[in-house]
């Protein structure tokens, strides 16, 4: 739902591009709180009741959005759709970071993500397919309704999975040997949210207001937006794991992490050529190599910075971080290309992400001379 969802506000709702900037950034906001949520949840009550509320909850707002279309109303039910849909993410990374060992943190969060991808790769094209010949109200009855089967198939799977869960959380509470600080007190932690948000803030850009430029300037329809956002997702699903797992193997991923921002930052500099879809597929390639190379990576790193006692905490920061993309992502992008344009836009992504890479870059070199003194 989320590639279409400027578009849908655009397009069939009639929004303009500041109103649909708003009714978008609500999705990040609920994100926000959601994730929040989730995470301090999970160190409370669980991650299995986390889970499975936020996929049944979200999916029934879900479904509901095709039956709104006052600002408002459609502004709260977009909010409480990501709330609750949102809130599992900080669980299931909490969990995985529980039972893995550390040097296995990256091929875990590149399964989950494998997992997510090869929906992700399917929906967009059939979405997009949908929402071209039958209509964007199926879009919101499919996404809905699968999250609701989702819900209740993972109750009835994992029915007997809390106890287990509990005793493999309370053994790494034991044998953590890692001091017990809040991620707002861990300087550290702060600076790598920061650079994590100015680097997630160009990559949503991929599914708010690239959208939005390949429907309204280069003139093409939701079925290639489909197609296009479903190649990443296919891509990643088969070979992001192969390349994690080598990467690991082989000790080098931090180099891979500084190639991947390059290739998320060249990404936007195609959108400065003429509208051509060989070219649109092009950017996709570097986008998704980029994703591929940074973000398993900076995810672990996420984790293994985190105590196991306030693991669910940590990466509830983490996906705050991801969720606040969604929230200043559309609200300061379709704002700003309202008054600029889209090639200027372009080319300050490019800005933001070449500084994250420099700011590694140099943060690297720091540590070997302060290594060498």
């Amino acid at each position: 739902m989320l590639p279409f969802l400027t578009v849908y506000l655009t397009t069939q709702l009639n929004y303009s591009l500041k109103q649909a900037g708003l009714l978008a950034g609500a999705f990040g906001v609920g994100s926000f709180f959601g994730a929040f949520t989730g995470g301090k949840l999970s160190d409370k009550i669980g991650a299995r009741k986390v889970i499975s509320w936020s996929l049944l909850l979200g999916g029934t707002f879900l479904f509901t959005i095709q039956f709104v279309t006052d600002f408002y109303p459609l502004l709260a039910l977009i909010f409480l759709s990501a709330f609750t849909g949102e809130a599992y993410r900080p669980a299931v990374m909490a969990a995985a970071g529980n039972f893995v060992d550390k040097s296995q943190t990256a091929r875990t969060v590149g399964l989950i993500r494998m997992a997510i991808n090869l929906g992700f790769g399917a929906a967009p094209a059939i979405g997009g397919l949908i929402a071209s010949s039958i209509g964007y109200a199926w879009l919101f009855r499919i996404d809905g309704g699968s999250c609701i089967l989702a819900a209740i198939y993972f109750i009835f799977y994992t029915r007997n999975w809390k106890t287990h869960h509990e005793q493999r959380k309370a053994d790494a509470l034991n044998l953590d040997s890692q001091p017990s600080i809040a991620p707002f007190a861990n300087q550290n932690y702060l600076l790598f949210l920061l650079l994590t948000l100015g680097v997630g803030f160009a990559f949503v850009q991929w599914f708010q207001s690239i959208p939005v430029f390949i429907k309204t300037e280069w003139k093409f329809n939701e079925a290639y937006i489909g197609m296009l956002m479903g190649t990443n997702g296919i891509l990643i699903a088969l070979i992001e794991m192969p390349i994690v797992n080598f990467i690991e193997k082989k000790n080098k991923s931090e180099y891979f992490v500084r190639l991947g921002l390059l290739l998320i930052a060249s990404s936007f500099l195609f959108f400065l050529l003429p509208a051509s879809a060989i070219i649109g597929f092009l950017a996709m390639a570097f986008l998704t190599f980029g994703e591929i190379f940074f973000l398993p990576f900076n995810s672990s790193q996420a984790m293994n910075m985190s105590p196991s006692a306030r693991r669910g905490e940590y990466m509830a920061w983490y996906g705050m971080v991801w969720s606040l993309t969604h929230v200043i992502g559309p609200l300061v992008g379709l704002n700003f290309i309202s008054t600029f344009g889209f090639d200027i836009f372009w080319l300050c992504l490019f800005s933001i992400v070449l500084f994250a890479l420099l700011n590694r870059l140099l943060r690297a070199k720091r540590r070997k001379t302060e290594k060498f003194n």
